[in-house]
């Protein structure tokens, strides 16, 4: 049994033989967008090869003097909560009333100095009999962007889950904002998901057009296999010119999943406004899934008109696949 190790600098070490883990980070706020990020999580995460990581970013307030700083530090001695900290609670709750979490689990706490704040990060980790992996990581951080950036970097996540709220994004104070959820879907590289007002069972709306969404639509559905949810494939073409490369689009995606073990519910292919009929289209699914951009650089995602419109202006939940 190979269980992972906590490091001292919150990061965790496997041995390099064992089979590779499926990796979820889950950023929490406490809002009921981010219990159903969670929620979802779960079910891709319900197998024995995957870990989960809860994540909540607090603001470092670097103009804090000693005093305020101490008394922080003391308000963790005398088992005070700080920001964050019940949002965290009330996820590992959820996770025990759902059967993911278990009394018989080993516990382990790491904390650290961050940013001049005493209080620093901190990480829970429960590791299961099967060596099934849960933390719960409070972490300081410049802005909550830089925190679930820099979180990503140190570990290597399959799938990140950011809730959203509200049409585009709208800001709701004490919740991850739309700039925030921005910045994270730009600046990461691996796959991200933006949670909506997301429902189970409604399957995934994989969007192809060129090769690279056709990898990607092949990675999105052995993720949706893991949760059972139904497998959708779209291709809009923007003119009656480029219809049949829609349909060779859908017809090589259908190939390329069904090879990976995986059936394809049904296939659609229109011609218009590609953004627009995504969007409206993808209502009645879960998720609507899209391939990043193949443009490189920092503002890589915003040259991808479709995918940002998608991701800003969809009811739903949005992945992109990279």
């Amino acid at each position: 049994m190979n269980i992972p190790n906590t490091m001292l600098d919150g990061t965790l070490s496997e041995d390099e033989d064992a089979p590779k883990r499926f990796n979820i980070l889950v950023c929490i706020d406490g809002s009921d967008e981010s219990e159903r990020g969670l929620k979802y999580a779960m079910k891709i995460g319900r197998g024995a090869d995957a870990d989960i990581t809860l994540l909540y970013v607090r603001r470092a307030d670097r103009r804090a003097k000693s005093g305020v700083q101490l008394a922080r530090q003391n308000m963790v001695d005398w088992g005070f909560e700080l920001p964050g900290m019940r949002a965290l609670k009330v996820a590992r709750d959820q996770l025990f009333e759902m059967g993911f979490l278990g009394e018989d689990w080993q516990e382990d706490e790491v904390r650290k100095r961050a940013y001049g704040d005493p209080t620093g990060d901190s990480m829970k980790t429960y590791t299961g009999p099967d060596g099934k992996h849960i933390a719960l990581k409070l972490m300081v951080a410049p802005t909550t962007a830089a925190g679930i950036l820099d979180e990503c970097e140190l570990n290597e996540y399959d799938l990140t889950i950011i809730a959203m709220h509200g049409r585009g994004g709208k800001d709701v104070a004490g919740q991850i904002k739309w700039k925030t959820t921005r910045i994270v879907a730009t600046e990461h590289h691996g796959t991200v998901m933006l949670a909506r007002d997301i429902e189970e069972n409604h399957g995934h709306l994989i969007c192809v057009n060129d090769e690279k969404s056709i990898d990607a639509a092949r990675k999105d559905a052995i993720l949706a296999s893991r949760c059972e949810c139904p497998v959708h494939l779209i291709s809009v073409a923007e003119n009656p010119n480029e219809l049949d490369a829609a349909t060779l689009a859908i017809t090589k995606a259908k190939a390329a999943i069904e090879e990976a073990g995986v059936d394809v519910v049904s296939t659609h292919t229109e011609i218009g406004e590609p953004a627009k009929i995504i969007i409206e289209y993808g209502k009645e699914f879960s998720v609507i899934v899209m391939a990043d951009s193949s443009v490189k650089g920092f503002r890589r995602f915003f040259q991808s008109s479709v995918a940002y419109d998608v991701l800003q202006h969809a009811q739903n939940s949005v992945m992109i696949i990279r």
